[in-house]
C-alpha cells in the first residue's frame, strides 16, 4: 500500500502543462467561457463608474449650489439625473455580474461531471493490483475533495483573477490620472500588504497541505473500519479505533483552526493598511483643499477609487491558494488517470463461441508483486498444473493464504501470470475478449456483496439478456 506523501505535495502554484490538460475538459464550453471573459470588459466600467458619478455630483452641483454659483433647482436636477445613472450602473453592474457567476458555476459543474465521470471510468478498468496499493478512501478523496479543488478555479478561480489582474491595472491608471501626489500616498503601503500577502499565503499554503493530509487519512481510515466493522466488533476493537480515529480528526481540525486564523488576521491586517491609507489620503488631500490645489469631489473620487484598488488584492491572495490547491489537486487526478491500463483485451482477441468449459492451468507462476522477476519468496503459485473437464466438479481445498482465490482471480484475468498458460477450451485466455472470458462464469462469494438497487438488479448483475422468468426461478430455489 502507497504511503499518504503525495497529499502532501502542492507542487507549483501554475503548472503550463497541468493547465493545458485542464483547459481541455472546458472545450466543451467554450463559448460560455468566452462570453464570461468577454463580460469583464462590461464589469470593469461599471466598477469604476459611481466614484466619478459622485465626483461630478460634488464639483459640479452640491459644491457650486452650497456658494450659490448655480441656482438650487439646476442644481438638484443635475444631482436627481446622476442618482438614475447611478442606479442603472448598478442595475446593469448586478446584471452583467450575475450572468457571468452564473455562466462559471454552470460551466464548473459541467466539467466537475465530466471529470468525476472520467475518473470513475478509468477506476472500472484499472487491474486489481493498483487497489492492492491504493486504499480506496484516498481514491475517495481524488473523486470528491480534488475534484472540488478544481470546481472552485473553473467557477470563481480563473475569470475572477483575469477580472482581478484587468481591474487592478486599469485602477493604478486611474488613481494616477485623477491625481498622481495622491497615487503616490495610496501606493505607500503596497509594500506592507505584499509583506502581510506573503506571509498569510505561506501559512495558507501549509495549512491547506494538511488539511488535504488529514482528508485524505480519515477518508482511508473510514472506509477500512466501516467496511471492516464486524471484525473490529468481534475483536472488541472499539475503543482502539476511536482513539485512532479522534487521532486523525483532531489533526484535521487543527490544520482547519491554522486555515482560520491565518484568515482571522490577514483579511482585518489588510483592511488596518487600507483605512490607514485613506485616513493619509485624507489628511494630504485636506491640505491641498485647503490651499486650493484640490476639489472636495475629486478627493472623495480618489478615496472610492483607493478603496477599490485594495479589494482586487485581498481577491487575488485567496484567489493564488485556488489555483496552488488546483494544481495540486489536478497533478493527483491526472496521475489517477495516467495509471495505465495492464489487463485489457487482446486487440486480435477473437469472441468466444460456445464454449465447452474445458479448463486448463498450464506451468502457472505468479507473484502478487508486478515486476519482471519477483523475489523466490514472493511466488503465491509456482508450477501449477490441472486440467477441468466439462461437466466435472472440481474442489480445490488449502489453508488460508494457500492460493485457492488467486487461481479463480487468475481464470478471470483480474491479474495476468507471469509465466506458463491458463487456457479456456484450449484457447489462451489472453486471447479471448475480456467481457466474453468473464461472462462465462458465475461466482458465489463467502461474504456477499449487494450493490444499491433491487433484489432483481442484484440477481442479473447488468446481464440484460437474463429472462425475468430465469431471475424469479433463481429467487424460489434460494427461498
Amino acid at each position: 500500500m502507497s504511503n499518504l506523501h503525495e497529499e502532501e505535495a502542492l507542487g507549483k502554484a501554475y503548472d503550463s502543462r497541468l493547465m493545458r490538460r485542464l483547459l481541455k475538459y472546458l472545450k466543451p464550453y467554450s463559448w460560455r467561457v468566452v462570453l464570461a471573459l468577454a463580460l469583464v470588459a462590461v464589469v470593469t466600467p461599471l466598477e469604476l463608474a459611481p466614484p466619478a458619478i459622485f465626483q461630478k455630483a460634488i464639483d459640479g452641483y452640491f459644491v457650486p449650489a452650497m456658494n450659490h454659483a448655480v441656482p438650487e433647482g439646476n442644481a438638484w436636477m443635475g444631482v436627481i439625473w446622476l442618482s438614475l445613472l447611478f442606479l442603472a450602473v448598478l442595475s446593469f453592474d448586478f446584471l452583467a455580474q450575475y450572468v457571468q457567476i452564473r455562466i462559471m458555476q454552470r460551466v464548473g459543474q459541467q466539467t466537475m461531471y465530466d471529470m468525476r465521470r472520467e475518473i470513475f471510468g478509468h477506476m472500472q478498468r484499472l487491474p486489481m493490483s493498483y487497489f492492492d496499493r491504493n486504499p480506496v478512501g484516498r481514491l475517495v478523496t481524488r473523486v470528491t475533495t480534488d475534484v472540488d479543488a478544481l470546481n472552485d478555479l473553473f467557477a470563481a478561480g480563473v475569470v475572477t483573477m483575469i477580472n482581478d489582474f484587468f481591474l487592478l491595472a486599469v485602477m493604478a491608471g486611474l488613481l494616477f490620472k485623477v491625481n498622481a501626489h495622491l497615487a503616490l500616498d495610496a501606493l505607500a503601503v503596497l509594500p506592507g500588504i505584499l509583506v502581510v500577502t506573503l506571509i498569510f499565503r505561506k501559512y495558507v499554503r501549509d495549512a491547506n497541505r494538511r488539511i488535504r493530509t488529514a482528508i485524505a487519512r480519515i477518508n482511508a481510515f473510514l472506509q477500512e473500519y466501516i467496511s471492516g466493522m464486524s471484525v473490529v466488533q468481534l475483536f472488541n476493537r472499539e475503543a482502539k479505533a476511536k482513539d485512532e480515529f479522534a487521532t486523525r480528526n483532531h489533526d484535521n481540525m487543527l490544520a482547519w483552526r491554522d486555515a482560520i486564523l491565518a484568515y482571522a488576521l490577514f483579511y482585518p491586517a489588510v483592511e488596518f493598511m487600507s483605512f490607514a491609507t485613506i485616513a493619509l489620503i485624507f489628511w494630504d488631500g485636506g491640505n491641498r483643499i485647503l490651499h486650493g490645489a484640490l476639489t472636495i469631489g475629486v478627493l472623495i473620487e480618489f478615496t472610492m477609487y483607493a478603496q477599490r484598488f485594495f479589494r482586487p488584492i485581498q481577491d487575488l491572495s485567496e484567489k493564488f491558494n485556488i489555483l496552488q490547491s488546483a494544481m495540486a489537486a489536478s497533478e493527483r487526478i491526472f496521475k489517477l488517470l495516467d495509471e495505465p491500463v495492464t489487463i485489457q483485451s487482446d486487440p486480435n482477441a477473437v469472441p468466444l463461441v460456445q464454449p465447452r468449459g474445458e479448463i486448463e492451468f498450464r506451468n502457472v507462476w505468479f507473484s502478487y508483486r508486478n515486476v519482471p522477476e519477483p523475489a523466490d519468496e514472493d511466488w503465491v503459485l509456482r508450477d501449477v498444473s490441472f486440467r477441468v473437464e466439462p461437466g466435472q466438479t472440481f474442489a480445490i481445498v488449502g489453508h488460508t493464504g494457500a492460493g485457492k482465490t488467486t487461481l479463480i482471480s487468475l481464470l478471470l484475468r483480474f491479474y495476468d501470470i507471469q509465466r506458463g498458460q491458463i487456457l479456456l477450451d484450449g484457447k489462451d485466455i489472453r486471447t479471448i475478449q475480456l467481457q466474453d472470458l468473464r461472462r462465462q462464469f458465475g461466482i458465489v462469494l463467502q461474504d456477499p456483496f449487494l450493490f444499491t438497487g433491487t433484489i432483481e438488479t442484484n440477481v442479473r448483475l447488468g446481464t440484460q439478456h437474463i429472462e425475468n422468468a430465469t431471475v424469479e426461478r433463481a429467487l424460489e430455489e434460494v427461498g
